[in-house]
């Protein structure tokens, strides 16, 4: 085993170090997937022409909140989201105990339609949830929501307003470079895109000349097969789903039938999320990016929900991350000082 610099474990034990809990700001607890639902409900609609697209400099103020956030800086957060109309929840998931810090519109009414976002400071896995299409793609928020918890991820993301809110695609986040949810994406993967995004999205089998009873349909965007895809479609299958991969690879390359057997790959070019921006920007920093189309035989049946978020979840465990032994255990004592002793962290701004 490869050992880790005492001066590398000394940078990454400071960089984890739990957060100071938010003493002034709002404190709010119980289900977080309920309260997901809540937000959702509150995004804005198909055609309603609410969403308002941020300005240049909107968007840079909402990258250095994200930013500073995910720091684990809460009282300079606190005063950066007011810069955009923001405010820092500190929401402790009544399910798991977790502490959640999130950026949501001041007061939770939304205006603009911009979306909300969660980090867990303490998290097990550097990964982050993605939610693109909270109203387009039914229920794709609670597969999402579930999956962030029970993996115990870095982080959550989830758009403001449908995909058509202003008019076709006029707020498809996963289509827009210039939407507060790209800026948080950039923020929260990292500089080389070292937390892997797994995007939740959703669709009609009707709609795709696709073998009959395809659950769900993965793809790393780029025609190969990544680890983090091949894991998915494993848990996937074994929790009793059909699922497949998108790529273009041979038909019998070992990748393609690792996960579709002897399907063709492009088959599901489709739903291949080629062209999603947030994809494509952390391909392009030499990241991972996992798209999760999910059928409605899933979507619309909360016992496949929860089963499929819990393949998510298992799939994220599954993963490696670059890590060692020591490491790890440095991760958990942090951990545990964070739930046993989250006061002594608190200070005022």
């Amino acid at each position: 085993m490869q050992r880790v610099p005492v001066s590398v474990l000394f940078a990454i034990s400071f960089s984890l170090m739990p957060a100071p809990q938010s003493c002034g700001g709002v404190v709010e607890n119980g289900n977080f997937v309920s309260h997901v639902q809540s937000l959702r409900d509150l995004t804005f609609d198909e055609d309603t022409g609410l969403y308002v697209a941020p300005t240049n400099t909107e968007r840079a103020n909402f990258a250095l909140a994200a930013a500073t956030l995910l720091s684990g800086d809460i009282a300079t957060a606190e005063t950066q989201a007011a810069v955009v109309n923001y405010e820092v929840v500190q929401y402790t998931d009544s399910v798991s105990t977790d502490v959640y810090y999130g950026l949501r519109e001041v007061n939770n009414t939304p205006t603009r339609g911009w979306g909300s976002y969660f980090v867990n400071l303490s998290a097990a896995h550097d990964v982050l949830l993605e939610v693109p299409h909270p109203r387009f793609d039914t229920n794709s928020w609670d597969v999402a929501a579930r999956a962030f918890r029970d993996s115990d991820s870095r982080g959550f993301m989830m758009a403001g307003a449908h995909r058509n809110t202003n008019g076709a695609s006029t707020a498809d986040v996963a289509h827009l470079s210039d939407s507060i949810f790209q800026e948080v994406h950039e923020a929260w993967v990292g500089e080389s895109a070292e937390r892997t995004a797994y995007s939740i999205h959703g669709f009609n089998d009707e709609n795709h000349a696709f073998p009959a009873g395809t659950d769900a349909v993965l793809s790393s965007g780029d025609g190969t097969v990544s680890t983090a895809v091949n894991a998915l479609d494993d848990q996937l299958d074994g929790a009793g789903f059909l699922s497949y991969a998108y790529n273009t690879l041979n038909v019998n390359d070992a990748a393609n039938v690792a996960v579709n057997e002897l399907v063709d790959g492009t088959t599901f070019a489709s739903l291949g999320g080629t062209t999603n921006k947030q994809g494509v920007y952390s391909r392009g920093q030499g990241g991972d990016f996992v798209h999760v189309e999910l059928e409605q035989s899933i979507r619309f049946d909360e016992s496949n929900r929860s089963a499929a978020a819990g393949a998510i979840a298992s799939a994220i465990t599954a993963v490696p991350e670059p890590s060692s032994v020591a490491l790890m255990g440095l991760v958990t004592v942090i951990a545990w000082i964070r739930r046993i002793h989250p006061r002594r962290f608190c200070r005022t701004p």
